[in-house]
């Protein structure tokens, strides 16, 4: 008999020698699983509820939940009545729903606000009042959108001019942001504001722009950037800009061989605001250049005589008979002008500049293993640390003759309860891996554990049966070997005594109990031949 043939009888057996106990068991088994089956069919049956709409104001949260119960859609809300949560199969049908009625509109009223207006009736004053508060809110919508901004509040001053006055107020605007729990606004994103309120407000400038957030911190503060206190600021902003540009480098640079939050680094930059306006103009003998050259020359001839004063010369024909003499001069002139090299130096610097850098670096050591084995904490060496000076020195753009100045420290990084570098670990059992584990993996064991129960005992007796089956061969096949018999038994049929081996009883029976009912037909059978035979007999 093999062991995979299973019968009900064979169950229903190994179900009666299980015992009470083991049965009781086994139906407390099944009265779970039947259980668990039931709990998740109940919870997937059982609509889950789904976020909707979170951080949303308390009126529009109230007038959000009076139309989704008038829709006949189940709402949850949140303990402090900001989110609201829909069953999952909802989600769609409830953000159709609200979208209709301009649910969320984040209380933040546009150019809408014209769509219902009375334009005939309403007064100038209400007409400025409306364009204001349309201008408020398509900026506050247009602020919301940005990463990390969770609500914002805009007012603004449109340029206006008093009455019996000839010069016009400049716009101006205050911003308020709400960051929630990141709490931090990058620089980056402060610009981005400014320029997108003053680009959207007519003739509003970003130094009439007001940014703090809900802390009370001023992010940026207006002011004339001509002005000195204008310039104050701005410098300010350059000064803190480039500081942390520096020890950002530095971290960067030194985190690879470091490690990522065993390195510290803080700058300190001094900027010269010093207006300089200088000229320089240099000449150079040795370089000279023919510019031009002009020459001149003058002859001049004189025929007439010169004769001595007399009383002959003075009459008629006095000088008759004299000879005539005469002089001539001649004059050659010639002048060169040279251009000597010239170099002319214009130096002008208006903006402020660098002109110190002092930066502090603070790096962990190493960990190395004492005698016992345990780590030990030790400082970097001095060739590291000259190592890591160069590397920072060429990073930051070091300049000796201005007085820069490197310091790297070695020094232990403590960590309080992972306060300075926590480590987020996510919980090992969360509640989907719970749902998980109860829809598929208990249901498993569960059946595993009551199959082995009545198939375990069933396993073990056909392994036994086959064990001695096999255990009555090899005697039989060794009495075989040895010139014996096999081994027989008396069996008493009909009062005919006679011997049978003791395996073939074994299987008669086996077969019996196994199926009584064919053995039952099998028995009738052999009767009814017996008294077939038996009448034949008498009739003969």
């Amino acid at each position: 008999m093999k062991l995979t043939e299973f019968k009900v009888s064979d169950i229903l057996n190994s179900l009666k020698k299980l015992g009470i106990f083991r049965l009781a068991v086994l139906g407390g088994v099944g009265l779970a699983l039947l259980g668990s089956l039931a709990a998740i069919a109940i919870y997937n049956g059982t609509p889950r509820n789904t976020l909707l709409y979170a951080d949303v104001e308390l009126n529009e949260a109230a007038q959000m939940v009076e139309d989704l119960t008038k829709a006949h859609i189940p709402t949850v809300t949140s303990p402090d009545g900001h989110s609201l949560y829909v069953p999952q199969n909802k989600v769609a049908q409830a953000r159709l729903l609200l979208a209709k009625d301009g649910l969320p509109g984040g209380s933040a009223v546009g150019y809408e606000l014209f769509d219902k207006s009375g334009t005939l009736t309403s007064t100038q004053f209400e007409q400025g009042i409306d364009q204001t508060r349309a201008m408020e809110g398509e900026l506050e919508r247009s602020i919301r959108l940005l990463h990390g901004i969770r609500n914002v509040r805009v007012h603004l001053v449109l340029p206006h001019r008093d009455l019996f006055s000839t010069e016009t107020n400049p716009a101006q605007a205050s911003v308020i942001l709400d960051v929630g729990r990141a709490g931090v606004v990058s620089p980056d994103a402060v610009q981005a504001i400014e320029n997108l309120v003053s680009a959207a407000v007519p003739g509003l400038q970003p130094h009439n722009i007001s940014i703090v957030d809900t802390r009370g911190e001023v992010l940026a503060q207006p002011g004339d950037p001509d002005t000195l206190v204008g310039q104050e600021t701005s410098l300010e902003k350059q000064r803190h800009a480039e500081e942390q540009k520096l020890a950002q480098s530095v971290e960067d640079i030194l985190a690879p061989t470091i490690g990522m939050g065993h390195v510290r680094a803080r700058a300190a930059v001094t900027m010269n605001t010093d207006l300089i306006h200088e000229m320089d103009e240099s000449y150079d003998p040795d370089q000279q250049v023919l510019r031009s050259q002009s020459t001149s020359s003058d002859k001049s001839v004189n025929s007439e005589s010169n004769p001595s004063t007399t009383v002959g010369n003075n009459l008629p024909n006095g000088n008759a008979g004299q000879n005539r003499t005469g002089s001539s001069e001649e004059r050659s002139e010639e002048t060169n002008n040279y251009e000597i090299g010239k170099r002319t130096r214009e130096v002008s610097q208006t903006r402020p500049r660098v002109s110190r850098i002092t930066i502090a670096v603070m790096v962990d050591g190493k960990f190395d293993k004492d005698a016992q084995g345990k780590p030990v904490w030790k400082p970097l060496s001095n060739e590291e640390i000259d190592h890591l000076t160069s590397l920072v020195q060429s990073t930051i753009g070091y300049d000796k003759e201005r007085g820069d100045q490197v310091n790297i420290v070695s020094m232990p990084f403590k960590v309080d309860n992972g306060v300075d570098f926590p480590e987020t670990k996510e919980p090992f059992f969360t509640k989907d891996m719970l749902i998980y584990l109860i829809e598929w993996i208990v249901p498993a064991l569960l059946l595993f554990g009551g199959a082995s129960m009545i198939l375990w005992p069933i396993l073990r007796h056909k392994r036994e049966e086959a064990q001695a089956e096999m255990e009555a061969k090899e005697r039989e096949a060794e009495r075989i070997a040895n010139g014996q018999l096999p081994e027989t038994g008396n069996v008493t049929v009909a009062g005919i005594e006679g011997e049978m081996r003791r395996e073939f009883v074994t299987d008669v029976l086996e077969n019996a109990e196994a199926n009584p009912e064919e053995a039952t037909k099998i028995i009738r059978n052999w009767l009814a031949e017996t008294n077939l035979k038996t009448n034949n007999a008498r009739t003969n």
